[in-house]
């Protein structure tokens, strides 16, 4: 062969190898695409493997536990001391019982492991029942028709009290729970789940019974798609960190807190879908870090009854509270400071209606409406009740746009439904008086003469919140801060509401140190590093609908804002389950890249041609 002919073919040969090495270098992102890993990747808020609850256990690890030792089938695990060790990544099928022990993953490797828990019946008297030392991420999976229990006693050793452990169930690395079976979580001892990353539950029925916390997570706890009830000393669910950006999100499923101090604490608080029953004797939903934190409700339904508790509120954000769907019912009684709404208003915080259906009913000492700002009708009104009253809202024409029974006596009411504009004459009933009322969207507002029997205390009412305070208009109010005015010193970085439509407002919509985003037409969390998700996504198990609560005693028509579905009002639709798709941006640096490629291919063909001839 000539010299030519070589030379021809090693010249081309080095430009492809050119050409591949700088798109795998790329990592696919040159043509546009996004590589698919292993399942546990994605901008959404589950993964591919988070959902995936039916994973193929054919080649698994089997331990079947024994009561105070383990018979164990395949690889990486041993039994010792009373506890059994999972000592490698990969995938394990756990059955049986254990009357005095725990299950400890620790991998070296740092790998994901997968644990199929398939009626298994775990204890450990002074310590946690799982533990999870190391490992890129955990994957419990609850087996199709299997009944599992974890549960630890009242104290726990001191090495692991000095080491932090303070649950039944505790994970410093992220953890998933998901599956088609149950789990019941007993902690005798501080908390029920603790995750010192991001929690996860997507599936099953889940029990927690916890002195403490029912669920303490540091970064995130995200749900959908499961049954969770949780009875709890403490609240029911915190995720607290040290920067201040812990956040809670639910799309679907069902949370039902029937005991607790507060339901729901986090920096951020979004409920995209699913139903929220909480009964505390604190706050229902709390979002506690700072002027920047805020309750995002889109979707689903929650229903807050507080019959006993001082100083107390249904939603309570020290931020802001922005409401654009859903169902919602709050019921705190009407003695003392409690509220069934409370924003920080007095710290710049809003808030804020434009889409949904509220009833809202607690004392009228502290209480707080809307801002004035919101785009869609509410009422806002001193009125007493007894527990148990019947309330009803009706238009000019008859036809009832909310109606609701109270559980708890009140002093102030708050409605709101789609179908109502500034400017409607309503009738509004409370246990069979009518009441005349125009709906202004002001946190001020007064029955006419005759109005109720004199039960409004002089017919007016002067809340905390719900009006620019300061002179300010709704103009000196921008994203520059949870949408505080500009000229009070506020630097960008706050927390924007979305538009009437849905749609984001103009101008940049930087999140709260790291916490909620709102993209066009809805809300995104961060990504586990902080960064804002690209796009968003739909409910694993078709939240099609706002489930009811019970009978649907408390929401009348206008529960469904104009027959919508759940999924027509939730602004995750964009997004397939798994979170890994197809990116069509390519970067400047990609299209330099491609262009250099393409050139040493020109070059190494010319080369060739002069060679050869």
């Amino acid at each position: 062969m000539s010299t030519s002919r070589h030379i021809d073919r090693i010249c081309v040969i080095v430009t492809v190898l050119t050409l591949i090495v700088t798109l795998l270098f790329m990592n696919g992102r040159a043509l546009g695409i996004e590589v698919i890993g292993d399942g546990d990747g994605g901008d959404g808020q589950f993964t591919e493997n988070d959902l995936n609850g039916d994973w193929d256990a054919s080649g698994a690890t089997y331990i079947t536990l024994t009561g105070d030792g383990a018979g164990i089938d395949g690889n990486g695990a041993y039994f010792a001391g009373g506890e059994l060790h999972l000592a490698y990544a990969g995938r394990y099928v756990l059955s049986g019982e254990l009357a005095d022990g725990s299950v400890v993953i620790d991998t070296d490797s740092g790998g994901k492991v997968w644990l199929l828990l398939d009626g298994v019946d775990i204890h450990n008297e002074d310590g946690a029942a799982l533990l999870i030392e190391q490992a890129e991420k955990v994957f419990v999976t609850l087996a199709e028709g299997a009944e599992n229990s974890l549960s630890s006693g009242a104290s726990y050793r001191q090495e692991d009290v000095d080491a932090g452990i303070d649950g039944a169930v505790y994970s410093r690395d992220d953890l998933t729970i998901n599956g088609s079976g149950s789990l019941t979580v007993t902690a005798e001892y501080r908390h029920g789940i603790v995750c010192n990353d991001d929690f996860v539950i997507t599936g099953g029925a889940v029990t927690i019974d916890a002195v403490q916390d029912g669920i303490h997570a540091n970064d995130s706890a995200r749900l959908c798609g499961m049954e969770l009830t949780i009875t709890a000393g403490d609240d029911g669910v915190t995720v607290s960190n040290d920067a201040g950006t812990g956040y809670f999100y639910m799309e679907s499923g069902a949370l039902s807190v029937p005991a607790c101090y507060e339901g729901v604490e986090a920096a951020n608080i979004t409920v995209a879908g699913g139903t929220l029953d909480i009964v505390p004797t604190d706050d229902g939903l709390n979002a506690n870090s700072s002027s920047a934190s805020a309750i995002l409700v889109t979707g689903g339904e929650i229903r807050v009854v507080n019959e006993t508790g001082r100083d107390a509120d249904g939603l309570d954000s020290n931020g802001s509270i922005f409401i654009s769907g859903g169902s919602i019912l709050i019921s705190v009684n009407g003695t003392g400071g409690n509220c069934a709404l409370d924003a920080g208003t007095e710290s710049g915080g809003v808030c804020q209606i434009t889409g949904g259906t509220v009833i809202a009913a607690g004392g009228s000492t502290m209480a707080e409406g809307f801002d004035s700002t919101s785009t869609q009708g509410f009422l806002m009104q001193t009125v007493s009740g007894q527990a148990g009253a019947a309330v009803e809202l009706k238009d000019d024409a008859g036809a009832t746009l909310l109606e609701g029974e109270i559980p708890c006596a009140f002093t102030s009411l708050i409605l709101s439904a789609p179908e109502l504009e500034v400017g409607d004459t309503c009738t509004l009933s409370v246990d069979g008086v009518d009441t005349e009322v125009v709906i202004d969207n002001s946190a001020v507002s007064a029955f006419g003469p005759g109005g109720m029997g004199g039960q409004f205390g002089g017919g007016m009412f002067g809340g905390r919140g719900g009006r620019f305070g300061d002179g300010q208009s709704s103009e000196d109010y921008t994203e520059a801060g949870m949408g505080r005015p500009l000229n009070d010193g506020i630097t960008a970085g706050g927390f924007t509401p979305p538009d009437a439509d849905g749609a984001a407002p103009e101008g940049d919509m930087t999140p709260p140190e790291g916490a909620q985003s709102m993209p066009s037409g809805g809300s995104a969390l961060p990504n586990s590093d902080g960064s804002t998700p690209s796009d968003n996504r739909t409910a694993p198990n078709g939240n099609d609908g706002l489930p009811a609560f019970g009978d649907g005693q408390f929401f009348g028509r206008g529960q469904r804002p104009n027959g919508m579905s759940g999924g027509q009002n939730d602004p995750f639709g964009q997004q397939t389950a798994g979170g890994t798709g197809v990116s069509s941006s390519i970067s400047p640096e990609t299209l330099i890249l491609v262009g250099v490629s393409v050139l040493l291919l020109a070059v190494g063909i010319v080369v060739a041609l002069r060679f050869r001839h």
